[in-house]
């Protein structure tokens, strides 16, 4: 007698398996990854991990997702892939009105500083007017602050290369004057034998920038968009993203390298 059932209780199990596989990959976002120590730090056969990589697990991970990560991509890449729709997520933005137009904005933190780098014999930089005139290497697809990224095309020239490695070569080649960035932990890994003696100058800026977990709106979970905008706001202002941002610190020291 329940012969004649076992064909339709193989179908039920079959659908129910089915829909928990469409549930739990619903439940999976994909992130964009750039390796740039401390903020994001990739290795060969190992998850990424960094303060970007630390607040964003925290964030989506209490709205119940998991995420999965793509390759090293450069950045520029990266902001291609979150407006083609191609990834959910991506970290580590400044705002701005063209990213807004493809990517809802989700802060979890700020930058008051900026690092500038030279050879040994190269200028002095203390503040934001030393930097008329030189050649500055820019990460393509990077802001970096407002008074930077709106002076005037002739206060300076920018020189925009793909990643550290290139902007560290073209530093080193003498090719411009200056790199700007923030922090970057694996100075060392670019220090050739002409340029041992970089040097590392910190600016703080006149204000602080917000910082940004960009959500694409071609993602499936972007119809939450504002939910996941309200939240990030309030773990922002009670500290809760910093906090996760000091644990990270406190445990991975070897990703801090002491100042030049």
């Amino acid at each position: 007698m329940l012969k004649k059932y076992i064909p339709f209780l193989i179908f039920i199990l079959s659908i129910s398996h089915t829909n928990s596989v469409f549930a739990a990959k619903d439940k999976v976002l994909t992130m964009c990854v750039s390796h740039f120590p401390p903020y994001q730090i990739v290795q060969p056969n190992q998850a990424p991990i960094g303060e970007n990589i630390a607040a964003t697990s925290y964030l989506f991970n209490k709205l119940g997702y998991e995420i999965q990560y793509t390759k090293d991509n450069s950045i520029w890449r990266c902001l291609g892939m979150l407006k083609a729709g191609k990834v959910d997520i991506m970290s580590g933005l400044l705002d701005a009105p063209e990213r807004r137009e493809f990517a809802h904005l989700l802060v979890y933190g700020s930058l008051s500083k900026k690092s500038l780098y030279v050879n040994q014999n190269g200028p002095t930089i203390t503040k934001f007017a030393d930097l008329k005139g030189l050649k500055i290497a820019v990460l393509k697809g990077i802001k970096q602050f407002e008074k930077f990224d709106n002076a005037p095309d002739d206060y300076f020239e920018k020189v925009y290369v793909n990643d550290m490695a290139a902007a560290f070569r073209v530093l080193a080649a003498g090719k411009v004057d200056v790199v700007i960035s923030t922090e970057f932990n694996e100075l060392e890994k670019f220090q050739s034998s002409s340029n041992k003696g970089m040097k590392k100058m910190t600016v703080d800026l006149d204000d602080a920038a917000l910082l940004f977990i960009a959500l694409s709106k071609k993602s499936k979970i972007a119809h939450s968009a504002k939910k996941y905008q309200q939240l990030s706001e309030e773990l922002y202002k009670n500290k809760e993203f910093q906090n996760v941002i000091n644990d990270f610190k406190l445990a991975h020291p070897e990703h801090y390298a002491p100042a030049l």
